[in-house]
This record gives structure tokens, C-alpha cells and sequence, in this order.
């Protein structure tokens, strides 16, 4: 098994740069270094390492985004070992499915090799967006568009306190956004929701730099679940918020519903924001259909975890 490494320096405002340094100072297997250059750089390195014979084991230091754009190479190469280590300010991937902290664990994962095959998820729009956290359209969209944008993100970061940038813009997004209704097609079901403030399909618990989200999702039992936010007020939204880092606000289930399938076609009132892993995917169409893809990438375990 052949280990390579590819980092995106600049995630995290430079965190991956320091974690990088810190891992090939003290590793001792053999390893190839790669450094990302730019947008859709890690799904290309992939897709150039699986030339290789043999499996790849690749150590991605970055963030939610560098990750995402290495699964959608990881996807289409059964020779492809996808690790990872938190470079990022959100960081949900590790969360919620496993990360690599050391140098020393990689070396103790060679020793003791734990892989598991894991789910992604599809977004048929105009075109297939693979994702593997999870995908929603809703002010949840919308807050993570704005804090993509903002300037105060890096500069947050810089103090660790990357994670005040979504409480201010969410705050913000919550006095201003317009709810919507959607009709939800499901196996041979069919729910229509009145004054909606969040779609948003999960493969995991963590959303947004660690907001659980949906706490009963599993990366891979073939299954995602749908959390719908309805009919509730701005300040109630805004408790609601404060209770999802705990993955309380499951709890009110008059404004809160969850629903596992395989596959949902959701309809909308009117453009939407969405997101994919953190990541602006633009306003939704007036139909959506979203699929998993079981056990659709080899995944790297800490057996330290």
C-alpha cells in the first residue's frame, strides 16, 4: 500500500500548512507529497494516483472542501484509500466519519489496517453533484453562501474562533430570509410542508462546523434522512439554532421532521440557495431528486478512535 499526501496549504487560513509539517516531520513510512494549486486539483491528483497498481492510501490534510473534491475521484477508483486529517475551520467530515490526528496514528493504521466502505450521496439537477456530508437548500444554504463570502471568516480563523462566523451570519440570515413551502416525495409517499426554513438531506450528523444536524445518520447504512424546519417564528428559529449543536432541537417535533429513504424528490415554491458539504451549489431548480450511492468510497479509519 502506497501512501501519498496531498494538502491544501491555505485551508484554514494556513492550519493545513502546520499540520502538513507537523506529519512529515515525524513520519516514518515512505510518501509522496502533493500540494493542491487551485478548484477541482485534489480530484485530479486522485483520479493520477489510481494509475497506480495496487492500493493508494491517501492522507487528505485540508478542509471539508479539499475532502470533497478528493471523494469525487475516490468514487470511481476501488484503489483508492481515502484518509484524512482536520486542516479546515468546519471540519465535519472528521466528525462524523474519522480522522487522522498524528503522525503516529498513520503509522498504527498500517499496522492494523481498518477500512470501511462508505456512502455518498447524488444531485440530479442539470448535471450529477456528488456529496458526501450532506446537501440542503434553506437559510442553513443560505448562511453558509454568506459566510463563504464574508471576510470576517479568515479573519476569525486566525483566532480559532472560526466557528463565531456562523452565529454572526446566521443570526443575521434569520432576521432577513423568506421561508417557502415544498412538497416531498419519498418511496410511495407524499408531504407537503407550509413556511419552510431548512431541507437539508444528511449522510452524517455535523453540518456547518459542527451542528448536529441530523444526530441518527450513519455514513454508511444506505439510508439518508431529510430535516425539515417549519412554521415557527424568527425568534423561535433562532433558539431552535442554539439547541442544534446538541442535536436537541429533534426534540419539537410540531416545527421538526426527519425522514430516512434511499431517494427524495423535493419540489419547491421557488428558487432556493442551496449548499453541498459546505460549498455554494447555486438556487434550486423547481425539482430536485436526490439518491444515495451505497458504499461508493474505501475510507481510512484512525484504529486509535
Amino acid at each position: 500500500m502506497m501512501l501519498h499526501i496531498i494538502v491544501n496549504e491555505r485551508a484554514g487560513n494556513g492550519r493545513a500548512k502546520q499540520v502538513v509539517a507537523s506529519v512529515i516531520a515525524t513520519l516514518k513510512s515512505p510518501y509522496e507529497l502533493h500540494q493542491t494549486t487551485g478548484p477541482c486539483h485534489a480530484t485530479a491528483l486522485i483520479d493520477k494516483i489510481s494509475q497506480n497498481e495496487g492500493d493508494q492510501l491517501c492522507i487528505v490534510i485540508g478542509g471539508d472542501g479539499t475532502i470533497h473534491e478528493a471523494i469525487q475521484g475516490a468514487v470511481h477508483h476501488s484503489n483508492i484509500i481515502i484518509g484524512v486529517m482536520n486542516g479546515g475551520s468546519g471540519n465535519d467530515f472528521g466528525r462524523g466519519f474519522s480522522a487522522f490526528k498524528t503522525a503516529a496514528e498513520i503509522e498504527a493504521f498500517f499496522s492494523n489496517p481498518v477500512i470501511t466502505e462508505e456512502d455518498t450521496g447524488v444531485l440530479f439537477t442539470d448535471s450529477q453533484y456528488i456529496f458526501m456530508n450532506n446537501i440542503g437548500y434553506g437559510v442553513d444554504a443560505k448562511i453558509v453562501y454568506e459566510v463563504n463570502k464574508t471576510p470576517l471568516k479568515n479573519w476569525l480563523n486566525r483566532m480559532n474562533l472560526g466557528r463565531l462566523t456562523y452565529i454572526i451570519i446566521l443570526i443575521k440570515e434569520v432576521m432577513t430570509f423568506k421561508p417557502f413551502d415544498v412538497v416531498v416525495e419519498y418511496e410511495t409517499k407524499r408531504k407537503i410542508y407550509k413556511n419552510v426554513w431548512i431541507t437539508t438531506i444528511s449522510n452524517q450528523p455535523f453540518i456547518g462546523g459542527g451542528m448536529k444536524i441530523s444526530p441518527y445518520s450513519r455514513t454508511d447504512d444506505g439510508r439518508f434522512e431529510l430535516t425539515i424546519v417549519e412554521n415557527l417564528s424568527r425568534l423561535k428559529l433562532l433558539f431552535l439554532f442554539a439547541t442544534i449543536f446538541k442535536g436537541k432541537h429533534v426534540n419539537f417535533k410540531k416545527h421538526v421532521s426527519q425522514i430516512s429513504a434511499e431517494a427524495f424528490t423535493i419540489h419547491y415554491s421557488g428558487p432556493i440557495q442551496g449548499h453541498a458539504d459546505g460549498e455554494d451549489v447555486g438556487l434550486s431548480k423547481e425539482v430536485i431528486t436526490i439518491k444515495i450511492q451505497p458504499k461508493s468510497f474505501r475510507l481510512a479509519r484512525n484504529p486509535l478512535d
